[in-house]
This record gives structure tokens, sequence and C-alpha cells, in this order.
């Protein structure tokens, strides 16, 4: 589930640095050409230098009060004629207004206190916790790495590390014994990764009563209430959608894959725009998917009906790829920053943790979106500070750099094949599931799986 910001940018920066490097030359043209004049420079750094700006107004010093042209006293030399004394006259004239044009530069883009970081959250007690929790994700090997722990420290960051995770996990390990004991029950192989994931969907979709211990388990249902998270954060959690048995297409994966891990199941996360799914594999090592927000299997070509995904989306596969343990990875790290973000703000830590989350998976539409949002927000802090048009951007060269920065972040987006999938467009995707011929289609698809799995 991805929240997108993604602004785009206005201007052509070959343009801008070329007006930048003609503004370089002219200044060094400037310095040359008082020199050769004879005009004391002294008296021109002498200049009053701006003072600090004040909140957002800052007043530009005149440079012609320092330098003032109403005391000239120009005599005519002797025996000098009239249009030699008025060529002196004309080039004193141009020599003082090439000095106010290199002070009028100096001063009105000369902002000694810009800041061009983004303010730091690190020094709140309550960032301490997301460090840490992406200290231990980030140093989990093929060997240490798994889902429940490191989905559990990315909530429980957001939670202050309130949380218990010998509880969590205990609370894990009680629902996959259920899982089990339901599997054998049903004469299910437990030994066939097909039967592991179909007693999961199960346990997702159906009401499961375990007979032998008098335990019954309700279907998950879909939360139509703040499903993108705006309002809150928390309608993206694990520990939200088990302590409610509500969630969205963000929760409720990340739950199946969690138990999948307990029971021993193989499946794969897989994206689609604004959406998150499950695929894995039937006996024949052909891919399934499996929609968990109404509980159906669904088929590519569904998929692709929800729109919005471009061919340049597919060829990078972006989408409707089963995700690697390591991209998986990446993918929770992205829910790290992203969670700090909403907490706190957007600072260098978000920074940090994206391109860790970006080594592990360059194709992550989702991290490198996100990264998009990062440094839109750092140019535009920059540029309300200086408070001057985006043509002038140029006379600023760390702010120009910036910019640079973000919109080579939006080509990257753009070469992945991202297109936006306005809130109206998904929900109606969301809702054909309910229609009857793709309940027909999942029930065929189950019937199939059910005549190959034994």
């Amino acid at each position: 589930m991805n929240i997108k910001m993604h602004i785009k940018g206005s201007g052509n920066i070959k343009q801008e640095r070329c007006k930048f490097n003609r503004i370089n030359c002219s200044f060094y043209f400037y310095v040359a050409l008082v020199f050769l004049l004879g005009v004391n420079f002294e008296s021109v750094a002498q200049i009053q230098k701006p003072k600090t700006p004040q909140a957002s107004t800052f007043t530009p010093i005149n440079p012609t009060n320092s330098y003032s042209t109403q005391n000239t006293n120009i005599q005519p030399k002797q025996n000098q004629s009239i249009p030699t004394y008025q060529n002196d006259i004309r080039q004193q004239q141009e020599k003082r207004k090439l000095i106010q044009e290199i002070q009028n530069e100096r001063t009105t883009y000369s902002k000694p206190t810009v800041k061009y970081d983004l303010p730091s959250y690190q020094y709140l007690s309550e960032s301490k916790y997301y460090k840490t929790a992406f200290e231990e994700i980030s140093n989990m090997n093929d060997s240490t790495f798994t889902i429940l722990r490191a989905n559990f420290l990315t909530e429980n960051a957001y939670y202050e590390n309130k949380g218990d995770y010998q509880h969590f996990d205990k609370f894990i390990e009680q629902i996959g014994d259920f899982i089990k004991a339901k599997m054998k029950e049903l004469n299910y192989n437990q030994e066939s990764n097909l039967d592991k994931n179909l007693i999961l969907l199960q346990f997702f979709s159906d009401t499961l009563k375990l007979k032998s211990r008098d335990l019954e388990h309700l279907p998950f249902k879909y939360d139509f209430a703040d499903y993108m998270a705006y309002d809150h954060w928390e309608n993206m959690f694990v520990e939200k959608l088990l302590s409610t048995n509500k969630g969205q297409c963000h929760s409720m994966p990340l739950l199946y894959l969690i138990l999948a891990e307990e029971i021993g199941a193989k499946a794969h996360l897989a994206m689609s725009p604004n959406h998150s799914y499950i695929k894995f594999q039937n006996n024949n090592g052909t891919w399934i998917n499996v929609e968990l927000t109404n509980g159906m299997l669904t088929t590519d070509a569904f998929i692709l009906q929800s729109g919005y995904m471009k061919a340049e989306a597919l060829q990078n596969k972006v989408y409707m790829q089963p995700l690697t343990e390591q991209q998986l990875k990446a993918q929770i790290l992205v829910d790290l920053a992203k969670g700090y973000a909403i907490k706190f703000g957007y600072d260098s830590f978000v920074e940090q943790v994206l391109e860790k989350a970006i080594e592990l998976y360059p194709n992550s539409m989702y991290a490198q979106t996100v990264m998009s949002d990062y440094k839109t927000i750092r140019f535009m802090y920059v540029a309300k500070q200086l408070n001057v048009p985006e043509e002038k951007i140029h006379l600023y060269p760390k702010a120009e750099k910036l910019l640079k920065e973000m919109r080579e972040q939006y080509n990257i987006v753009d070469n992945l094949g991202y297109e936006e999938m306005p809130l109206s467009a998904y929900e109606k995707w969301l809702n054909s599931l309910n229609e009857e011929s793709k309940k027909q289609q999942s029930k065929q698809i189950l019937l199939k799986l059910n005549q190959t799995k034994n």
C-alpha cells in the first residue's frame, strides 16, 4: 500500500545550468573590467553585508546606499575636449552600473542562514526505537530473517517499543497449532505446500471449527474505513488486524506470510498498483494468486484488469512478480521509513532507510516513490527559505543540486512505469471482486486445485 505524493517539477535543468554558467562568466568579466578601469575595488568589498533574514522576510541592502553616484565630482582635464569628457562620464556610469549589478547579485542571492537539510527528529527519545529496528532488520541475513520478527519491529517502533515480542510470537505459534490441527482433521497432506496454502486461504475466508478443542475462528473482513491509513497509520498493521479481525490489502498479506512461515508453507508477496496480494505455486509449478480482501483465487488477467500498469512496469517486473525474501525485506524497510515519516516527519533517517531498501530492491516502486516524496519535500523546504523564482534557483548551487536530484528521482519512478491510480479507480476494481463471474472463476480454480492436490 503506497501513499503517494510524487509531485512533478517543471523547468529545464540543462537550460538553468547554462544560465548559471553565464552568470559566473559575467562575474569574472565584471571583476576584470573593474581592475582594468582603475576602480578602487576595496570600496566595493566594504559594502555593508545583508542582515540575517528573519522568518520569511528578507530585504536586500541597496548597493547605491554604500556606493552612491550623487557625490561624484568629476572635472574635465585641462585642454580636454567636450566629447572626451562625455566619454569619461559614460565610462564611469557604466563601471558603476556593472558594480551595482555584481553587488545586487551578491546581496540578493547570498543567504548564509539557509538550511539545506531537513530538520532532524533523531534527537527525540521516541525516535530511537526506529534506529534500533532499522539496525536489526538490516543485519538480518538469509538464515536469520523472519517476517514475524521484522514486521513486529516495524510496528513496535511506531508503538514506541511497548509491545511484547515473546507474547506476540507465542500467539502466532498458537494460531499455527490451530491451523495444523485443522489440516489433520481434514486429512490434508501436512507435507504438501498446496494443502498448506489452501488451509491458510480457508483460515482467512471461512469459519473454521476445531472439534477436538472446541475452538472456532471467524473469517477476516475487509475494513473499508480508512483503508489507505490516511487518518491512522496503525490501520496498516498486522497487530490491528489480529485485534479487530479487520484489515486491508497491506496487513492481510503480511499476516498470511507470517502464518505461512509458522507452518512451513511457501508463499510470496506480489504487488500491483496501490495493492498487494499473495502468490504460491501448485503441485505442477503453476503460480496461483490469492486475493485476501475477499478470500478468492484470481488469475493474472484479473490483476491486469485493474489498469494503470504500463508496459514499462511489466517489463521491469515491478508488478505481479513473487517477491524474493530480500525484496520482501526491502518492502518492510520502506514500511519502517514511512511509519517514521508519518509519526515524526521526513529527515535524513528516512533517506538512510530508503537507500538500504533500494539497495536490496532497486525496482521497488514503493521504495522509489517514497524516496521521491522525500526529495520533493527536501527541495521544497529549501526553496521556501530562498523564496525566489524557480528561474533564479541556479544562483544557488546547493539548491540547484537538490532540484536536480529531485528531478532525477522523478525520472527513475517514471522509467519504472509509474502511473497514478485514483482511489475511485482502485475502489471500482476492488468492488469488481464481488461480481458473480469472479466468484465462479475462483470456485473453478479451487476445484482444479483440489483435484490435483492428491
